[in-house]
């Protein structure tokens, strides 16, 4: 399995990384290990300095207690040259040999064209005769255009994206309907785009949540009592990593503007950490907002988050470029309606009833979307009930069972 989700050595045979895509491995291992005796992970190294930072939020995993490996590729925290010069030659032939000895490599879209470890997995697998499962998890064609129109990217590095390296991503793409075993890609637009018909070439949703996160009946009940009351303020959430491209000062923006215009102390969480957090604060400070914004630390994947997560009233989701979060259907699982940035991921899961999208990046249009929500806590508490719904019918484990299904046959 060739990934792009960083991993950290801890010592010989033990290795972290995210939580929740921990506990994936060990449920898809468990369900292939009477097929495949070894599994190995390939995935670049996080730095010293990120891993101290977050040793206590992330996931473990050991080759001797679960059955998965680690085979380690370039450190993110060197440049492109020392990829090129010291990382490349000692991966290509690791690589290789891993394919090599592998029954059937799982890789997907390498979005980083410099260092393009995932395309050079695929290759291998083709020129081997190996078995191939590719995946993509984000429509990434927008991105150039929507840096650019955000003002962050220059013009050089739009028409560079856009004429040249997009092209590339899309020329892998293409090699991979044609060639993979199985290619999954992770919107209904792509498959459309680039499926050609084929079967092989099938939409997917890669979720996290488990049938045991999804809350009970009884728990919905409350919820949407809860929900239907005018007199309780919405409780909105935000969970995941503080980074730039999450845009989360649009989100805190569109919340004091909502409250601003309705007069109501509606209320925002920001769960989880990032480079963008100092930022955040002076923000939040500016607009006299920490008496309805809080900040709350990491938490694990799992029923602490579900819980926290189950005392909100409202997801808000506002990516600055295309994304394809999980914490959508985990949202969902809690009872908790999503409003998000219309991007391609959102449009498609408007469909579930659960989730309603504002045009991208307008903060005042999101604000509005939130005032209307607010005065229509029927409109929410029906959003509710259809995420939970939706939640039951895509666990982690439906999925799970899918993708292995689609990969024994593929073997048998």
């Amino acid at each position: 399995m060739v990934v792009e989700a960083p991993c950290y050595a801890v010592e010989p045979g033990r290795f972290a990384t995210e939580s929740a895509f921990a506990e994936h491995l060990r449920m898809l291992h468990a369900r292939v290990a009477h097929r495949f005796d070894r599994f190995v992970v390939a995935a670049p190294c996080l730095t010293d300095e990120v891993y101290q930072a977050n040793r206590d939020h992330l996931g473990y995993l050991g080759e001797a207690e679960d059955g998965i490996a680690y085979l380690p590729l370039h450190d993110l925290g060197r440049g492109i040259p020392d990829y090129w010069l010291r990382a490349f030659p000692r991966i290509l032939p690791a690589l290789w040999r891993a394919v090599g000895r592998a029954e059937v490599l799982h890789a997907g879209l390498a979005h980083d064209i410099f260092r393009p470890t995932a395309f050079f997995a695929v290759v291998f697998a083709i020129l081997r005769r190996r078995k191939s499962l590719f995946f993509i998890d984000i429509d990434y064609r927008d991105k150039a255009r929507k840096w650019y129109a955000l003002g962050e990217w220059s013009r050089r590095a739009y028409l560079l994206n856009r004429y040249l390296l997009d092209p590339l991503r899309n020329l892998q793409v293409r090699m991979a309907a044609r060639f993979c075993s199985l290619c999954l890609l992770k919107s209904a637009k792509l498959v459309e785009d680039f499926g050609g018909g084929r079967e092989s070439v099938r939409n997917f949703f890669n979720t996290a949540h488990s049938a045991e996160h999804v809350i009970s009946d009884a728990q919905l009940e409350k919820q949407l009592v809860r929900l239907r009351d005018a007199d309780q303020p919405l409780r909105l959430v935000f969970f995941g990593r503080f980074v730039k491209y999450k845009g989360l000062d649009r989100s805190i923006r569109a919340v004091a503007e909502a409250r601003d215009r309705s007069g109501r102390p509606l209320e925002l969480l920001l769960v989880g950490r990032g480079d963008q957090q100092p930022l955040l604060e002076r923000l939040v400070d500016e607009l006299d907002a920490r008496s309805w914004v809080r900040f709350h630390e990491p938490v694990p994947f799992g029923p602490r988050l579900f819980e926290l997560l189950s005392s909100c009233s409202l997801a808000l989701a506002t990516p600055l470029i295309e994304d394809t979060p999980r914490a959508a259907f985990d949202a969902m699982a809690c009872g908790l309606p999503v409003l998000a940035f219309d991007i391609v991921y959102y449009q498609d899961l408007r469909e579930t009833g659960a989730v309603e999208t504002s045009p991208w990046p307008d903060v005042g249009a999101l604000a509005a979307r939130i005032t209307q929500l607010d005065a229509d806590r029927e409109r929410l508490a029906a959003m509710a009930a259809a995420g939970v719904a939706v939640a039951r019918e895509n666990t982690q484990e439906i999925w799970l069972d899918r993708r292995v299904r689609w990969t024994l046959e593929l073997l048998d």
